[in-house]
């Protein structure tokens, strides 16, 4: 396929001025980056992998393959997401046109939402043969727009993306050029195109499919017996090779290491009350060891915005309805109302039983903008629930 790739971006049918300036914006897209710097998207920075883009690797069957699509914006202080979907249907005419066969598109924080979400994904991915990863990001750097384009192969695993495998990567502040250089790393790798029937427009993740058994909003009564496991929050590796890591990465994993380390310790804080057994415990989406180890019940957590964590438990959503209530008592026995933005960033924890895939929500909504909060809002709850059972 060698030339075809960057010819079909070329004859995109623009007026003479906008060739000219396109062209003009090529040359300077060179200049920019060095400026700029090879900096993290925030794709990568919420997905957390060190990838190795020294090499600008493009998947050898990208062109024969499937592929979803990551999307993310820097919202700035805000926890409510942008017009993201606009975002996408706008790559989705330039990856189109690549032969690029993205089946399914992803807002950064769905995709990477919980173990439960994660698990039944890639379980979708590998019924419907995807292969690659690509993550289109908008953020603000040095108060301007920039566009991060990584792409990679996916890992095959819930966690998506490995630790130092080869990616390619472009940075630029005008999106078609971001996918001109693509067009020239394809067509570089001589990839063979294979990708003929190719959707019109994005189709998006729905958040389906999550729950494998019943749903209640209740609590398992048989909690006063069984064992319920509690995933801590895991460290992230660092690379020691510093060719495949800077310091911008290695900074950000050092100071989400030092956080994770104080989240453990306040989740041991949390659970210090609670009466009956449970364990502390690393998750790696195995459960029959969790099972081996005397475990029926696993608590779970969902994190993503309150419209999307909604629709993956089952609950009702409503475009009518914009915000979330939690209603809670405070130590002194206060009745506090606290209200979150349906598409403001919302943690939620659920307890599951492993051997059936049965969840139980509780008895009202306790999801928070912060995970200590919701966290102990549902184990307040359980307690409650079981004395008065």
């Amino acid at each position: 396929m060698s030339g075809n790739a960057y010819m079909i971006l070329e004859n995109f049918s623009m007026p003479l001025r906008k060739i000219q300036f396109h062209a003009f914006m090529v040359f300077f897209s060179f200049l920019l980056v060095p400026c700029f710097g090879q900096v993290m998207s925030s794709a990568e920075r919420k997905m957390m992998a060190t990838l190795n883009t020294e090499s600008n690797a493009i998947p050898k069957e990208l062109l024969m393959t499937k592929t979803i699509v990551v999307i993310s914006m820097d919202n700035g202080e805000s926890n409510i997401r942008g017009d993201w979907k606009s975002f996408a249907d706008e790559a989705h005419f330039y990856i189109r046109r690549l032969g690029i066969d993205a089946v399914l598109y992803f807002y950064v924080d769905d995709l990477i939402s919980g173990y439960d979400v994660q698990r039944t994904i890639s379980e979708q991915m590998e019924k419907r043969e995807i292969k690659n990863i690509l993550m289109l990001s908008k953020d603000k750097i040095s108060n301007q727009d920039q566009f991060i384009g990584v792409l990679t192969t996916w890992d095959e695993k819930p966690d998506m993306i490995t630790n130092q495998q080869a990616a390619w990567k472009s940075q630029t502040s005008d999106l078609e050029i971001l996918f001109r250089n693509l067009a020239r790393s394809i067509d570089s790798a001589n990839l063979t195109l294979e990708n003929l029937m190719i959707i019109d427009s994005p189709e998006y993740f729905g958040g389906g499919g999550v729950i494998a058994g019943r749903r209640s909003e209740t609590f398992n009564t048989d909690l006063r017996i069984d064992r319920l496991a509690v995933p801590k929050f895991e460290t992230l590796p660092v690379s020691e090779n510093r060719a495949v890591v800077d310091s911008n990465m290695s900074a950000i994993v050092n100071e989400e290491n030092s956080s994770i380390l104080t989240w453990n310790s306040q989740l041991e804080q949390l659970m210090a009350n609670y009466p009956y057994k449970y364990g502390i415990v690393s998750y790696d989406y195995d459960e029959k060891k969790l099972l081996t180890q005397g475990y029926q019940f696993v608590l779970m957590r969902v994190h993503s915005s309150g419209r999307n964590v909604r629709n993956v438990l089952g609950y009702e959503v409503s475009d009518e309805i914009n915000e979330l209530i939690t209603m809670k008592k405070s130590s002194d026995g206060q009745i506090i109302v606290k209200s979150i933005p349906m598409d403001g960033m919302v943690y939620k924890y659920y307890v599951k039983h492993i051997n059936s895939g049965d969840i139980y929500l509780g008895e009202q909504w306790d999801g928070d903008d912060n995970w200590q909060d919701a966290f102990h809002n549902h184990i307040s709850a359980i307690i409650a629930a079981l004395k008065k059972n």
